[in-house]
């Protein structure tokens, strides 16, 4: 992999204000934490860059090395944000289920982002790849929720990301995309090295109970419950409470059911997609060589899935983040939903 990177800079209006080299640079991204990247260029702090992009290519690469928003100035680097940081900020969010949680994300960024005049961000553009059922209900809507945690919890349910493609005559093409591409990893590889896993059987210390109630309860001592799911070790959900692939003890999480409501999802739905992302509650690191014949950089992608075979163990895994430099022969990678040395993002 050619270590040389151009860099552009491109403001609000997507005109490229400033282009460069860097040899000396972080790449650091995170999809469940708020991790920074920094390039070291020859330009001046100035406050017209920040808030604007950052758009790096390795010279001979195929892909994109990174796009984020530039953050702030640190001695001689530029420390850049990922693309989702522009929607870190409330919105109301309410009850809401549907088909396509990629167009629903899709239409709160058009509402919330793009047309509020006052974050001046009218080049942006999104694409639409899948369509997933989703269903979100927060304890008392409408509720102050952070849309950029919203996305990441998206992701972590339904493992839909939204990624940057690229500019195109000034404007910034992203798309909404469900990614179903897995790979396979083994740890007697000679190019993977450095192994660091926490993981824990599924559900195994996270919600895999689910207890949905009527919205008509009154009495704690007798809900009246209208149905009762479980997750199994296979990501996969019962009604069999007795299932010897459900770990015990169990966790229960409640789901309030208004049998009322217009568009009520069913109650094997509601199990799906609040269970299910108890899925990847692990966290398997290792350093991949970049030169190797095996993954290439400009395959890996967010949301990537991958069966992990570690010794004799096997893990159904999801890639959530990675972490490149210059000095280094290697590339990290981080699979899973949990993070043991850095607090979540999502409470």
């Amino acid at each position: 992999m050619d270590e040389l990177l151009n860099v552009w800079i491109i403001n609000r209006e997507g005109n490229a204000v400033f282009s460069t080299q860097a040899t000396n640079y972080e790449i650091n991204r995170d999809y469940l934490t708020s991790e920074k990247s920094s390039f070291v260029i020859p330009v001046e702090e100035t406050e017209n860059f920040i808030g604007g992009f950052l758009l790096a290519k390795f010279q001979h690469g195929k892909g994109i090395a990174f796009f984020g928003v530039v953050d702030s100035f640190e001695n001689s680097s530029v420390i850049c944000n990922d693309i989702f940081t522009l929607v870190n900020f409330e919105f109301p969010a309410t009850r809401m289920s549907g088909n396509s949680f990629e167009q629903h994300a899709k239409n709160l960024i058009n509402r919330y982002l793009i047309q509020d005049v006052g974050k001046n961000i009218d080049i942006l553009d999104i694409n639409i790849l899948t369509n997933t059922p989703h269903i979100y209900q927060p304890s008392e809507p409408p509720t102050p929720t952070n849309l950029m945690k919203y996305l990441i919890n998206g992701f972590k349910k339904y493992n839909v990301v939204w990624r940057f493609d690229g500019i195109v005559n000034g404007r910034i093409k992203t798309s909404f995309e469900r990614i179903e591409t897995s790979l396979i990893l083994k740890n007697n590889v000679y190019d993977f090295v450095n192994w660091d896993i926490s993981t824990t059987e599924v559900g195994k210390g996270v919600e895999n109970h689910l207890m949905i109630v009527n919205k008509n309860t009154t009495n704690a001592e007798g809900p009246n419950i209208l149905s009762e799911w479980w997750l199994t070790t296979e990501n996969e959900v019962t009604q069999n409470q007795n299932d010897e692939k459900v770990v015990r003890p169990t966790k229960t999480k409640v789901w309030i059911y208004d049998t009322a409501e217009e568009n009520k999802p069913t109650y094997q739905d509601l199990a799906k997609s609040e269970l299910s992302g108890g899925y990847y509650s692990h966290e398997i690191i290792f350093e991949m060589k970049k030169e190797n014949d095996l993954v290439q950089f400009d395959d890996l992608q967010i949301g990537l899935l991958a069966t992990i075979y570690y010794d004799s163990r096997v893990y159904q895994s999801v890639l959530t983040g990675y972490r490149l430099t210059n000095d280094s022969a290697f590339i990290e990678l981080r699979f899973g939903h949990i993070r043991s040395r850095l607090s979540e993002l999502l409470e």
